[in-house]
């Protein structure tokens, strides 16, 4: 039976894994101040990118997990 093969995981994509956390965190927080203040259509916006920034991190994490 072979053994897995593992390697450290790189410091880039630790780091880059952060900054995409904290700016959907940013993100999702101006969502709803928009939405509180009656901004729907910037509300919108930063939900959209949101989501664009969370697809970004879960394709990141496919990336280094599974390929």
């Amino acid at each position: 039976m072979t053994e897995p093969r593992t390697r450290p995981l790189a410091r880039s994509w630790v780091a880059l894994s952060c900054v995409l956390i904290v700016l959907e965190l940013v993100l999702v927080y101006e969502a709803v101040q928009a939405d509180m203040a009656g901004l729907q259509k910037v509300f919108g916006v930063f939900v959209g990118v949101a989501i664009l920034c969370f697809a970004s991190l879960l394709y990141m994490v496919k990336l280094v997990f599974y390929d």
